[in-house]
Formats: structure tokens, sequence, C-alpha cells
């Protein structure tokens, strides 16, 4: 799985939340492949299997948050 979504998601502000509640080194040392910024195959036929619902907000920086 991609996981550029993080360096739209953890924004200054999440991270200042992050260092206040103790959590700010869960991703320090994250070695996960940031290349793409698409879901593949395998997450949408995931997500396409879901019986759920997603709700959906907008970062401070502009981009969907789910």
């Amino acid at each position: 799985m991609s996981y550029g979504f993080l360096d739209i998601a953890i924004t200054p502000s999440v991270r200042a939340a992050q260092k206040e509640s103790g959590a700010d080194s869960l991703w320090s040392d994250f070695k996960g492949h940031r290349a793409f910024d698409r879901f593949t195959e395998n997450e949408v036929a995931f997500i396409a299997g879901r019986d759920s619902f997603y709700l959906a907000t907008v970062s401070e920086t502009g981009w969907p948050y789910v």
C-alpha cells in the first residue's frame, strides 16, 4: 500500500497534537513506500467490498481526510 497520504495528513497541527498526547514518536522511523499517491487494485477491491460508509472532511491543507 502507498503511504503518500501521510505527507498530506500529518500536518504541523497534527504533529503538535501528537506531541501533546505523547504519540509524536509513532511515525518518526516509518519506512513505508511513499512513491505513489493512488490506491492499488487491492485497496480498491477492499473498499468496494465493504458494507459500511466512509465519512470525510478536509484537512487544514485542503486535502480530503477520511
